[in-house]
């Protein structure tokens, strides 16, 4: 029985010798870290038009029209919109073409007409806009004016031009 007894003192004594061992902590921190860059898309939901109609050539103009750039940037992040020169490759002075037959035009950052919207280089300037968001649309509209038609030397015809719009972050 003492025998018993002092086995059964010695089994707890290493027991508790390595239950302390074996509950000793050792910890470390792990540092957790990511980077959500400014990321800026023109929303290509659908196709962004500006139609000017059927222009009244008698009238002369100028002839107004607008359209919605729709776009998503990160929550808060700073970006410029530019818009090219489009087919005429001079942004302060854009033309549509029906054939080789030009009709001038422009645009503009507002319905004053009085700053192009382009690279903001010359007399351009770009628009700025801040991120709502990946979740969320932002718009920018684009306000297009065509000064006069020559009602004498106009040709009938659709005139198109397509204009590139980047966003930069």
């Amino acid at each position: 029985m003492k025998f018993l007894k002092l086995r059964l003192l010695l089994i707890a004594a290493i027991g508790f010798a390595f239950s302390g061992t074996a509950n000793a902590q050792n910890t470390q921190d792990i540092v957790v870290t990511a980077t959500v860059p400014t990321v800026c898309v023109v929303d290509v939901g659908s196709e962004t038009t500006m139609d000017f109609g059927t222009l009244a050539v008698a009238g002369g103009g100028p002839f107004d029209s607008t359209t919605t750039l729709a776009w998503r940037c990160t929550l808060g992040s700073a970006s410029t919109i530019s818009i090219g020169p489009g087919g005429s490759g001079d942004q302060e002075n854009r033309e549509m073409l029906f054939g080789i037959i030009p009709l001038l035009y422009n645009l503009y950052t507002d319905g004053g007409f009085g700053t192009i919207w382009g690279d903001g280089g010359g007399t351009t300037s770009t628009v700025g806009i801040t991120g709502l968001g990946m979740g969320a649309i932002g718009n920018s509209v684009v306000f297009g004016r065509i000064q006069s038609v020559d009602g004498l030397a106009a040709v009938a015809g659709i005139y198109t031009d397509t204009v590139l719009v980047t966003i930069t972050p």
